[in-house]
Parts: C-alpha cells; sequence; structure tokens
C-alpha cells in the first residue's frame, strides 16, 4: 500500500520539478529585472486609479519612460523564448489582477506602500529603474531558474506541491518504506 504512495509522492515531485522548470533556458539577471519592473509597473498604475495618484503614475511613466520601454520589451523576448507572446500577455493580466486584489485587500496599506514607492521613485536622486524594481517587494507568481540553477521564484501552488511531494516522500522514509 506505502508503495503506491511513494511512487505517487515521486511522481508529484517530478511535475512540481517540471512544472518549476518551465522553460527550459534560465533566467538572465536582465529578464528578472524585466519581471520586476513589470510587476512594479502594474502595482503603481493600480495604484493611479485606486489611489487617486494619476499625476504621481504619469510623472513616473515620464521619467523612466526609455527604461520602461525597453524592460517591456526584454519582458516580451523572455515570453516569446519560454513559448510565445500570449504568455506575455497573460502575465501582465496576472499582475494586474494580483495587484488589484491586493489593493482591495487593504487600500490604505496598498496606497501607502504605492505613495512610497512613487516618492523614491521620483526623488532627484533616483537610481535606475532597474535597481529600484529589484529592490521592491513584487510578487511575480512565476516559476523560473536563474543561471546558476537555483529556483528564484515559484508559484505558490508549485510551492506547495513541491512541499507535499517532499512530506510524502520524508514519511515514507521514515516509515522504512523502499
Amino acid at each position: 500500500m506505502r508503495g503506491w504512495q511513494i511512487g505517487i509522492g515521486i511522481l508529484a515531485l517530478c511535475c512540481a520539478a517540471d512544472a518549476a522548470l518551465a522553460g527550459s533556458a534560465c533566467v538572465q539577471r536582465r529578464e528578472v529585472a524585466a519581471l520586476k519592473v513589470a510587476a512594479l509597473q502594474q502595482k503603481l498604475v493600480v495604484a493611479a486609479l485606486s489611489c487617486h495618484a494619476v499625476p504621481r503614475y504619469n510623472a513616473f511613466v515620464i521619467s523612466y519612460r526609455r527604461d520602461l520601454q525597453k524592460s517591456d520589451n526584454a519582458l516580451k523576448a523572455f515570453f516569446i523564448r519560454r513559448g510565445g507572446i500570449s504568455e506575455y500577455h497573460a502575465f501582465k493580466t496576472k499582475l494586474a489582477n494580483n495587484s488589484s486584489l491586493t489593493s482591495i485587500g487593504d487600500m490604505t496599506t496598498y496606497c501607502q506602500d504605492a505613495f512610497a514607492a512613487f516618492d523614491v521613485a521620483l526623488a532627484a536622486d533616483h537610481r535606475s529603474l532597474r535597481e529600484f524594481a529589484l529592490t521592491q517587494n513584487a510578487s511575480l507568481d512565476i516559476a523560473y531558474l536563474d543561471c546558476q540553477d537555483e529556483v528564484v521564484v515559484a508559484s505558490r501552488a508549485e510551492k506547495r506541491a513541491l512541499r507535499k511531494a517532499r512530506r510524502m516522500l520524508a514519511r515514507a522514509s521514515a516509515a522504512g518504506e523502499p
């Protein structure tokens, strides 16, 4: 009876690993930055509309126009390499939806965080958009590997599947199953 559970655990671990490794190539630092810039921009778009911060968002876009375009082109190239432009659109939509849901959950905190991000981004001594985005706490909810072969980000579902598979294997090992 335990043998099939071990088999299922191994299969689940393999499937989760495959999902976490979707797109066989590793992700370059510039691509990680592009993912983070997209997440930041979607957060600020939602803040512009939900927190009545349209003037701040417009200033942000004007200040970083070239960087935003360059980053978006890198993001498109990343998704085309991973499977297609439809994945790019799905990712951007998912970011927007997640930001919107987060803002609905706690509008006050969301707006405070967004205003702080606007303030730093628009400060006279602001750094590059790439550097700024990499410092921001943004949920990407996408699995990818960096070029040192470590999982950088995995979706919540993939993380749960990996943990569950590991627990099943640990229990089977502790019970002395082959």
